[in-house]
Parts: C-alpha cells; sequence; structure tokens
C-alpha cells in the first residue's frame, strides 16, 4: 500500500483512507475516500486515480476531452469521469472504478465466455464509439473488460484507456471501419490467449508498420497508428480502469 495522501478534485480536498497501487509500472491508484458522498462521488468510497505520465501532456489532454465528447457512454461502455485533479502533487483524472475482467486475463482463465458472446459484447461497445464519430486506436487485450452480470443479456464490455481516442474531421468513409476492424483483432488475441501454441494470428503477422495504402491508412486487418504516434508503456495487469 502506499502512504496516504490527500486527493484535490475540484479544488477541494479529500482525504483518503488508503490508496493502493495497482501496477508497477504505472501510476493508477484505488483510493479509498473518506465521506465520499460529500464530493458527489460514489457511495462504495473508491474511485481510480489515473496520474499523468511524465511527457505525456497531449495524451492527458486527449483523454479528459475523450470522456466529454463521450459523455453519453460513461457508466455504461466506458468508466464515469468524475472530473480533473492532484494526487501526490501530480495532475490526475478521477474515475469510477469497474468491476471486471481483461480479455487478456480472460483468454488465460477458466471462465467458460464463448467467443460469439464476447465478439457481440465488443461490437456494441466499439460501435458506441462510431456512433460518436470516435476512434479508438489504443484496441489491446487489456484495454476491454469483460463485466459478467448473472443475468447474460446485461453482460457487457466496458473499455478503458481513452488517451488514444481520436475524433476525426473530416470523418472519412474508411473511418467506420476502424472500430469494427479492431473487433476481428482482439478475438485473434483472444483465441491466442486460450491457446498459446496455436500459430500467430494474421491480423499480427499481416501488419508491417509504414506501409500506408489508399486514403493514408495502414495495409493491415486491424487499425494500427502510424510508427511513433503511440508511446510505448509496460503491459497492465490490474483489472480495473
Amino acid at each position: 500500500m502506499e502512504p496516504c495522501k490527500t486527493l484535490y478534485l475540484n479544488d477541494l480536498s479529500i482525504n483518503v483512507i488508503e490508496a493502493e497501487r495497482l501496477d508497477p509500472g504505472r501510476t493508477v491508484f484505488r483510493l479509498t475516500l473518506c465521506s465520499p458522498l460529500c464530493y458527489n462521488l460514489p457511495s462504495t468510497s473508491t474511485v481510480i486515480v489515473k496520474q499523468q505520465k511524465i511527457g505525456w501532456e497531449n495524451e492527458f489532454q486527449r483523454e479528459i476531452q475523450a470522456y466529454e465528447k463521450l459523455k453519453n457512454l460513461q457508466g455504461t461502455i466506458i468508466p464515469i469521469f468524475f472530473g480533473q485533479g492532484s494526487f501526490n502533487g501530480l495532475d490526475a483524472l478521477v474515475i469510477s472504478e469497474v468491476e471486471g475482467i481483461t480479455l487478456y486475463d480472460l483468454a488465460r482463465g477458466n471462465f467458460g465466455v464463448q467467443q460469439e458472446a464476447l465478439k457481440m459484447y465488443l461490437e456494441k461497445a466499439l460501435g458506441a464509439f462510431d456512433e460518436h464519430k470516435a476512434v479508438y486506436w489504443d484496441a489491446k487485450p487489456d484495454n476491454f473488460l469483460f463485466c459478467a452480470d448473472a443475468i447474460p443479456e446485461k453482460s457487457k464490455v466496458m473499455v478503458v484507456d481513452l488517451e488514444q481516442v481520436e475524433f476525426p474531421h473530416p470523418l472519412r468513409p474508411w473511418h467506420h471501419n476502424l472500430n469494427s476492424g479492431s473487433v476481428g483483432n482482439l478475438i485473434s488475441k483472444f483465441k491466442d490467449g486460450q491457446n498459446p501454441n496455436r500459430p500467430p494470428s494474421p491480423a499480427d503477422a499481416c501488419y508491417e508498420p509504414g506501409v500506408k495504402g489508399e486514403e493514408g491508412r495502414s495495409e493491415t486487418i486491424a487499425p494500427q497508428r502510424p510508427v511513433g504516434q503511440i508511446k510505448d508503456e509496460p503491459p497492465k495487469s490490474w483489472a480495473l480502469c
């Protein structure tokens, strides 16, 4: 556990009872708060705080913009965004905790989730981005959380890490294929996780960085950002946003 600190949100100081760092390689914390209802925060008393990474100022602002533009999806497809604050002296996003398991961990566990059902959940989640004219470029298995429900019809997939969300303008016809292409790529990676000894997925093998096709997009089954525009970061092991 990290030493307890004070969280600042909307110019208000909130006492932190407990701070748990969710991944050694990332400045993401689960905070247990004192009297959260006084600050219009959830009664569960826990929130996720995601600190700005050094040199990632643009991505930090892009993530805030994404939460604001995708406000209608908060709480259903993406976490709830409570606002920008600071924690341990660093700017941070304060968002809701998502109870779910990443597709990375889901593939490696015995959870009995059918691939066709998972594909449907992914199509619904990324289809919602399409409806808001947003492109989600960072489609990795650990950025998608399967949220199970006792009623199967209410199970869903939620999306975290919105640093690489873009709202292209003008919106080209091929932009509509980017999110749908990510669904197939994620399912392929899910299969790889279930059976690590199977041959590599075509989605991984066919991508050649820097090879552009018509309209300036990469020739790949799944959407890929141009080389150099996505910064490397260690994989997340936490199953929450």
